[in-house]
């Protein structure tokens, strides 16, 4: 018998392994086992067991070659088998995104698994030449110190107190006076560490905040009920309990819940509990860090040790024992960021995805998965509820739910808020603040009031240009214009943030008079503390604010009234709990509607919701209207037009036939397909390579479906050469795929990955799918 081994210490490599006859009762699919790899010997998993018959003949090639021996299993409770569940949730994955299944491996893996413990042993050879007064001294403090320890010494302990010594650990290994050993790290049962508290969080979205307040303690700690406070409304009580009767069926079932923050608080609660207190499990995911760890911080002293909170950013201790815990059945509620999908909850009965729309939801690296397609696909291998919860969900969420959006979601409920929209075109050209804009900050201003501008463009302009010739000072590398910066004076580039000195002589045609293409933050700031010199101005955007402390410091300042007017970037708005203000503009408001992307409309949609969202708080909280201003060149656009008139249906609707004439998500899938390389050569041959196959396997006809794709738009873009900030180094290219049917065309993806490997098998470039990208770069 062989087993396929992935090695995460060797990026998740696999490798093919014989298992000994006294090992084969004790291997399976996911038991992490101690290999030989060279000299050295590693940790990895069981992916596959493979009978003799099905390894490919790599003997007739080389008649001396033999499969190298498995050196032994770890069968301790803490090194169980993997859940068979998670395995095949990533065997989907694996299926659905086009990636390895080695690489999806990492997503479920418990913490601190495949660290290997070393451990140096003295021989008995060794013992005999303890007392050899001819032995150098180090060779004697090494041999004296493994006398001390009857179960060896680590060999990073060893190396801390005597540094320098490993030429003379590798010298004494082949004398056969010591010896190394192996072995997986020790269970994690029995170790106690106290349960996880931030140190201080002091700012969370409402959104997160009131879940708190929707649970209170009865008279045993551990059990729950329903806040007093917490009642429902008729129509609510109708959706929950819809959601109630679902996640008792036993079956798979999904729906969404889109409204206010206080509304899906109060439906999570209600089904929430009734899964609670029927003994099942609940996992409520959350976009930020912080969020979880405020949320969980509140609802632990009414859960006691019925709930965890789980992320990245956790240590791997804790990690590695929130795993074991969560693994046992301990937990009854575990909350956690989009990496909590992949633990292992034995009695699963929720999913509720809070804040769907959230992008933080997709994960940057192979396979690139998204949050909401993989909770669908745990859904349905546990036979759980799955939630879409959202107060402006996703176009894709939206559209699957479209009935239900239109039937429970009163989503332009902007009540005490004024959305005013100012033609630009009727104003100077340059004009960064229209006189209707100016009279109203004014006002809010002289009454004590408190004003927010995002403008969505850092620095001082976007480009320099020379008055007399047009030339802008460009980046040679990355081939865009140097965005220009003040105090101090200086050109970055806003891909590899190359920097240079800001030119007084124009290189080009000796001119001396440059004049700003647009304006960013550091501008608007200027104008502003030139218009109202006595009141308090602060611009908060990644150069001046560079840490989760100092984001909350500004906020506390703008609170308490020390700061009056605060300028930033959308950065602002996405922070964990952005401030409220009597008033709230966006000077370049259709700044995000140019860009090239198909999803600039959705996402500035979705700025301006918010926005429109925090005006709200502040009304209600002061009891006055309060207003959002947004300056645009582009009225008749459906962004303005669905805020101008509040009603978010009027956006989905049309920008939903609009991706569907040009077929774009969701009427379509997307597939970007990348090649990454640092040699340009080896990456035009791969492109080159991959643009001949595309046509091979019938993806140019394959991918269009009659009566789709009403403007007849091409179904497969590029090649097309692409960068990505902080990728300077590397030569990269593109192919969009469009497909209205999606197994169809990862079948064939597959199969020319196959070509793909036999035609490059060792070649120094990365060709790897993505399956419905967030964004085409």
């Amino acid at each position: 018998m062989f087993a396929d081994v992935v090695l995460p210490s060797r990026r998740f490599q696999v490798f093919t392994y014989h298992i000994p006859n006294q090992l084969q009762s004790q291997i399976f699919v996911g038991s992490p086992v101690l290999i030989p790899l060279g000299s050295s010997v590693v940790s990895g998993v069981i992916v596959r067991i493979v009978e003799p018959s099905a390894l490919p003949s790599v003997r007739s090639s080389k008649s001396n070659f033999t499969f190298r021996d498995i050196l032994s299993v770890d069968a301790t409770p803490a090194h169980s088998p993997l859940d068979q569940r998670l395995l095949a949730l990533i065997e989907q994955i694996a299926e659905y995104y086009l990636a390895p299944l080695a690489a999806c491996l990492r997503l479920i893996v418990p913490p601190r698994m495949f660290k290997v413990v070393k451990r140096l042993h003295l021989t008995e050879a060794g013992r005999a030449v303890l007392n050899d007064v001819s032995l150098p001294m180090d060779s004697q403090s090494i041999l004296q110190k493994l006398t001390r320890g009857s179960n060896g010494v680590l060999r990073s302990s060893l190396l801390r107190t005597l540094p320098k010594t490993t030429t003379i650990l590798t010298k004494l290994k082949r004398k056969g006076w010591i010896e190394e050993r192996s072995t997986l790290p020790v269970t994690l049962s029995g170790i106690e560490e106290k349960p996880f508290r931030p140190d201080s969080v002091a700012f969370v979205p409402s959104s997160t905040r009131a879940i708190g307040d929707l649970f209170e303690q009865g008279e045993d700690k551990a059990s729950i009920r329903p806040s007093r406070q917490a009642i429902l409304s008729e129509k609510l009580q109708i959706l929950a309990d819809e959601l109630v009767k679902d996640s008792h069926s036993g079956k798979f079932q999904k729906h969404a819940v889109i409204g206010s923050d206080h509304e899906r608080q109060q439906v999570f609660r209600h089904v929430a509990l009734s899964l609670l207190q029927r003994g099942k499990q609940v996992l409520l995911l959350l976009p930020e860090v912080h969020q979880v760890e405020w949320l969980v911080k509140q609802l632990r002293g009414v859960l006691s040790e019925s709930i965890e909170g789980y992320h990245g950013k956790l240590s791997t201790y804790a990690r590695a024992e929130r795993w074991e815990w969560i693994r046992q059945g301990r937990v009854q509620l575990v909350v956690g960021t989009r990496s909590a999908l992949f633990l292992p909850l034995p009695d699963l009965g929720l999913i509720w995805l809070d804040q769907e729309e959230d992008a933080s939801y997709k994960d940057e690296h192979l396979p690139y998965y998204h949050a909401r397609e993989v909770a669908r696909m745990r859904g349905v291998i546990e036979q759980s509820l799955v939630v879409y919860a959202s107060s402006c969900p996703s176009l894709e969420t939206y559209s699957e739910f479209h009935e239900k959006s239109e039937e429970n979601v009163q989503l332009s409920s902007f009540e005490n808020v004024e959305v005013n929209l100012i033609d630009m075109r009727f104003h100077v050209s340059g004009t960064l603040l229209a006189p209707p804009l100016l009279e109203r900050l004014t006002q809010v201003l002289n009454e004590g009031q408190q004003a927010i501008m995002i403008l969505n463009r850092k620095g001082y302009s976007p480009a320099l240009i020379c008055r007399d010739c047009g030339q802008t000072p460009t980046c040679e590398t990355c081939g865009v214009p140097f965005r220009l910066f003040q105090r101090p004076s200086r050109l970055i580039c806003s891909y590899c943030e190359k920097s240079q000195q800001t030119p007084e002589i124009c290189p080009s045609c000796m001119g001396t008079v440059f004049r700003f293409s647009g304006a960013g933050t550091q501008r608007l700031e200027e104008e502003l503390v030139k218009l109202f010199p006595s009141h308090h101005v602060f611009r908060f955007d990644r150069d001046q604010v560079k840490s989760n402390e100092e984001s909350e410091n500004v906020f506390r300042r703008f609170r308490q009234g020390e700061l009056h007017l605060l300028i930033g970037t959308e950065v602002l708005l996405h922070q964990s709990d952005p401030p409220s203000a009597q008033l709230i503009a966006f000077p370049q408001a259709d700044l995000g509607l140019h860009l090239p992307d198909f999803r600039s409309a959705e996402r500035t949609f979705l700025l301006f919701s918010k926005a429109a969202r925090l005006a709200k708080a502040k009304s209600l909280h002061t009891g006055q209207p309060s207003d959002v201003f947004l300056q645009t060149r582009m009225p008749d656009h459906h962004v303005f037009q669905a805020m101008s008139h509040q009603d978010a249906h009027l956006f989905y609707q049309q920008e939903h036939e609009l991706r569907e004439a040009l077929a774009y998500p969701p009427a379509a899938h997307l597939l970007l397909l990348v090649v990454t390389g640092v040699q340009s050569i080896r990456v035009q041959r791969v492109v080159e390579f991959l643009g001949q196959q595309l046509n091979k396997v019938g993806l140019q006809g394959a991918l269009l479906q009659e009566g789709q794709g009403v403007l007849g738009m091409p179904m497969v873009l590029g090649p097309l050469s692409s960068q990505k900030p902080g990728h300077r180094k590397k030569n990269r290219t593109i192919f969009l795929l469009k497909t209205f049917d999606l197994p169809d065309t990862q079948q064939r993806l597959r199969k020319l990955q196959q070509v793909y490997d036999q035609q490059f098998p060792r070649e120094p470039v990365v060709y790897e799918v993505h399956v419905d990208p967030l964004e085409i770069q």
